[in-house]
This record gives structure tokens, C-alpha cells and sequence, in this order.
């Protein structure tokens, strides 16, 4: 038997205006609303872009948050905190195979990897890890290609996959300012060592930002075939960077994992930890990649 969360109208009616999330049912209903858009934009061929989960330009699902709303985050704590570092990849070729077409190969190849604890709220709370790639789009556009992703629940785990990343439920997941780390069947998967320190390029490692930052191409399954799509914001202000240290980052992947490959082992490379609240506004865009 398949049981769904049932989406009152006046529910729908408020999330679609960008209303806030007051229960633990509100977040499962606008869950199921915006999961429901991104199937059926997937799934109809003539549509190419969704903007703002089909509400259009200027009408964002998540509204910029007044002064007042982000001092009340940071004094309850409740910010987005994570360890960023990019790596160069130790396997071009096995890099290559992670592209599938129409992406091509950036001017740089990179591997981006990722642990966040995403603390919007109490009651939407999760961590989320990230290994990525970056691609080059047939626009020109570079983007970051999700490879594998790591989350601690089903309800999460679910969503991602109508996203189109390829998510799956850790064992257990956590992050300090100093360790990140997922682990799965009772054994370390993924883990982020970060040592503050002074590093040799402070300004690329400020435009780094948080790697992907949103930018991200993802893969679907559809009727009559699969397809690649892009995630990004427009517009909008930046987050509030409430932290940010700069150091060194040393990545363990699970040696049986077929992206471990991608990195050298015991790599080490220039990294942040950050805390930051997310600003909002700005449009959200899918496309399909063509």
C-alpha cells in the first residue's frame, strides 16, 4: 500500500505564494508540491525552463528574508554551516566517463566535495554531502554535475532523487568545524579533515565560494528517455557569511566507491569552513540541457 501526504488547498495556495512552513506537515505538503512540478516539467517535452517551481519570474518560492529575519537566525543559530574544497582529478579518463552527452569537458576539471548542515529551520533541518564534478554545457555555461550525495533521511533521500541526484540514507552524518563525515553500513564513506591555516592563494580560494553554489546539472529518467537538467539561481543578493576560515582540507572516499578514483589518495587541498545564512530571492531556474 502507497500512502501520499495530502495537500490541503489553502495549503498549496500558501506555498505557491511563498508562505512560511509553521509544522512538520507544511514542509511534507510543500515538499510534495514542488517535487510534484519538477516530475511534470521533466516529463512534458515542451517545456524547457521552470522558473520559480512554475510561479515565473519575480515570485520565488523562498522570499528574501528581511533584516530582521536573518539577525533572528543568527542569534537562534539557526545558519548553514559546511567544509568546501575542490580537488584536481587524479583519472582525466575515469573524470570523462562521469560526463555524459552533451556535456563536454571544462577548460579545468575539478572535483568538488562537500558536507553542509543545512539548519533553515528546526523543523527542516538535514545534513547533505556533495561530490560533484564540473562540466562544460553546450551553452558555454560551466556547471557542476552531481555524482554522489549523502543524506540522513528517506523523506530527503526521496526528494533528491526526483531532483535528480543521486541520493542515499547514511548510517549517520555529522560536521564540526574541524571533521565532516557520513558514514554507511557501519563503516567512514566520506570524510572531510579541515585544518585552519594560512594558504597560498586567500583570493581564489574566496571565489570558490561554497563550489557549486547552486549551479548544478542534474540527470532524470522520463518517459521515453532520460535527460539533463540545470539548476541555478538568477539574480538575488549572495549569503550573509557569518565565518569563514581558511586551511586545508583532507578527503577519505571509500575505496570500493567508483568516484574515489577521481581524487589522489590522502588528498589534501585548500579549503574553507564557513557559516553563513542563506539571503534568499532571486529567481530559481531549471533548463534542460540540450
Amino acid at each position: 500500500m502507497v500512502t501520499t501526504v495530502a495537500v490541503p488547498k489553502e495549503i498549496a495556495k500558501a506555498i505557491r505564494n511563498g508562505g512560511k512552513i509553521k509544522s512538520y506537515e507544511d514542509y511534507l505538503a510543500r515538499s510534495r508540491v514542488t517535487m510534484d512540478r519538477v516530475a511534470a516539467f521533466v516529463n512534458d517535452p515542451t517545456q524547457d525552463e521552470l522558473i520559480n517551481m512554475g510561479a515565473g519570474p519575480g515570485k520565488p518560492v523562498i522570499r528574501a528574508a528581511t533584516a530582521e529575519q536573518i539577525e533572528a537566525r543568527v542569534k537562534t543559530g539557526t545558519v548553514t554551516s559546511g567544509i568546501f574544497t575542490v580537488v584536481e582529478p587524479a583519472d582525466l579518463d575515469l573524470y570523462r566517463s562521469f560526463l555524459p552527452e552533451p556535456l563536454k569537458m571544462p577548460e579545468k576539471p575539478l572535483v568538488g566535495v562537500t558536507l553542509l548542515d543545512m539548519n533553515h529551520t528546526p523543523l527542516t533541518r538535514f545534513q547533505e554531502g556533495r561530490i560533484t564534478v564540473k562540466a562544460l554545457c553546450p551553452d558555454g555555461i560551466e556547471s557542476w554535475l552531481v555524482v554522489s550525495i549523502p543524506v540522513p533521511s528517506l523523506l530527503m533521500c526521496y526528494m533528491g532523487v526526483v531532483w535528480g541526484w543521486p541520493k542515499y540514507v547514511a548510517d549517520e552524518m555529522t560536521l564540526t568545524p574541524s571533521r565532516a563525515e557520513v558514514i554507511y553500513e557501519g563503516e567512514v564513506r566520506l570524510s572531510l579533515d579541515f585544518t585552519e591555516g594560512p594558504v597560498e592563494d586567500e583570493a581564489a580560494l574566496r571565489a570558490l565560494g561554497r563550489v557549486e553554489a547552486g549551479n548544478t546539472v542534474s540527470f532524470h529518467w522520463r518517459q521515453g528517455g532520460a535527460c539533463l537538467v540545470r539548476q541555478a539561481g538568477r539574480g538575488g543578493d549572495g549569503p550573509r557569511i557569518l565565518e569563514w576560515r581558511a586551511g586545508t582540507v583532507k578527503v577519505y572516499m571509500r575505496s570500493d566507491d567508483p568516484w574515489s578514483r577521481l581524487i589522489p589518495e590522502n588528498s589534501e587541498t585548500p579549503g574553507t569552513y564557513q557559516k553563513f545564512v542563506n539571503v534568499g530571492g532571486g529567481d530559481s531556474v531549471w533548463q534542460k540541457v540540450k
